[in-house]
Formats: C-alpha cells, sequence, structure tokens
C-alpha cells in the first residue's frame, strides 16, 4: 500500500454520492410501506459493494493480476446489480418491462462491448484514458442493470433468456482461457499500465506483487473465475427474484385500478 500512495486514497465525492442516494432511498421506502426490511438490505448491500470496488483501495488492488481483476469486474456486473433491483419493488420492474425496454438488446450490447473491453489491442487505449475509460465502465454498468431485470423480475421466458445469458457472456471468458494456453499476454494490461503510472520498472514489480503469478495460469483461472460466478450468481439471482414475486403477488392482485 505504500508503493502505492495517493492511488490507494478512498474516493470521497464517490462516498458523499453513495450516501446521498441512500439517504434518498430511505425517505423514498418510508412512503411505501410495502418494501420490506430485506429489500433495504439488498439495496445497501449493493451500494456497499459498488463503493468497495470502485471507491476503495480494492479498485487498485484488483488491477494487480488477471485473477483480481475478473473477481472485480464479476462482482460489479453479476452481483452489484441484482442486489440493487432487489431492493426495488417487483412491480416498478414490471412497470419497466411495459415501457418496452429491451433487456435482450441489453444483454447482446452488453456481451460484445465486455468483450472487446479485453481484447489485448482495446485494454490499454481506454485505461490511457480516464475520460473514455470512466464512461465505458460506466456504459456497461448500466446495461448490466437492463439485462439483469428479466432475471430479478422472472417471467415466461427466464429459462431461455439464462441460458442465452450464459452463452454471450461465455467468448469473454473464453478469451482470457485462451490467451493464457497460447500465451497471448504475458501480463495484464491494467498491471503494466498501473506501472508505468508509479514509474516502477519492470523488473521491480514484485513491490507491488506479494507472489509471483504464473501469466498462462493467471489468465486461465481468471476467465474460469468468471464463468463460475455468473453461473452462480444467476442461479442465486433467479431463486430471491422468483421469491420475490411470490411474496409480492398477493398485494398486487388485492391492487385494483
Amino acid at each position: 500500500m505504500m508503493v502505492l500512495g495517493g492511488m490507494a486514497a478512498w474516493n470521497t465525492p464517490l462516498l458523499i454520492i453513495l450516501v446521498c442516494i441512500s439517504v434518498w432511498y430511505c425517505f423514498w421506502a418510508k412512503k411505501h410501506p410495502d418494501i420490506r426490511f430485506s429489500q433495504f438490505y439488498w439495496f445497501h448491500a449493493g451500494i456497499g459493494l459498488f463503493y468497495l470496488l470502485i471507491g476503495s483501495p480494492l479498485y487498485v488492488l484488483s488491477h494487480l493480476t488477471f485473477i483480481t481483476h475478473m473477481l472485480q469486474m464479476s462482482i460489479l456486473y453479476f452481483f452489484v446489480p441484482p442486489l440493487l433491483l432487489l431492493g426495488i419493488p417487483g412491480r416498478l420492474g414490471q412497470k419497466w418491462k411495459k415501457r418496452n425496454i429491451s433487456s435482450f438488446l441489453a444483454l447482446i450490447i452488453f456481451s460484445i462491448l465486455f468483450f472487446l473491453y479485453h481484447l489485448p489491442q482495446v485494454l490499454p487505449f481506454l485505461y490511457k484514458n480516464l475520460v473514455i475509460h470512466t464512461s465505458y465502465i460506466l456504459c456497461l454498468f448500466a446495461l448490466s442493470f437492463l439485462m439483469w431485470f428479466p432475471v430479478i423480475t422472472p417471467g415466461s421466458s427466464l429459462k431461455r433468456y439464462s441460458w442465452w445469458s450464459s452463452i454471450l457472456l461465455m467468448p469473454a471468458c473464453l478469451l482470457l482461457i485462451l490467451n493464457g494456453l497460447l500465451g497471448g499476454q504475458e501480463n495484464s494490461p491494467l498491471f503494466s499500465q498501473l506501472m508505468l503510472k508509479l514509474c516502477i520498472p519492470s523488473d521491480q514489480s514484485a513491490a507491488l506483487l506479494p507472489f509471483q503469478m504464473n501469466t498462462k495460469a493467471d489468465q486461465i483461472l481468471g476467465g474460469l473465475l468468471m464463468l463460475a460466478l455468473h453461473k452462480f450468481s444467476l442461479m442465486v439471482a433467479i431463486r430471491f427474484g422468483s421469491q420475490r414475486m411470490c411474496l409480492e403477488k398477493p398485494k398486487i392482485k388485492t391492487v385494483t385500478p
């Protein structure tokens, strides 16, 4: 942490923004008595995870290896959006569905952008420009909300949608695995850019890494980890989304226009 210096600082402006969102949610929840305590818990768990992944020193540490980077991105896109959506009443999700928001289209665009993000030619370019990189990440995060709607507010086509979700996100994972098997990248592009910003020579990378990671194994395990976490998050989100809809169904039926 001493080597990272100011880059490992906590993001105070982001913390203030998230605290304001949390306060707004608390006031908003008071006006909606149908929101249960569990939903309050899920929403703030998502807020907390988002800050740890983006606004804490863990964000910089996630750049050290492919494994830590894929762990950070998997939690950011596969766990945080479902948690935040679980904190919102299912009836609002149904209203958003009726506005013809295409979650399947969002899933396709997200999968394409997520795949391009991890290409050896694209990732270093994005990381050199802070504005472009931040915009890219925010775009992926917004798309991840839309693609999780059918899972958190399940319908008749949930099984088919879940299958397509697994298939479309698989190329990004396979890209890392194949690069590892073929020896495509010597180390993480994010790690290389981080060392340039810190002005640390390549032969002194041990100052950041407390252990020597095999670069091929790092990429293979990173791809496998993302596959496993996506599958796990999908199963958990389907379960909790279905449970929430069952609990809210009687209340929705009693409401008459």
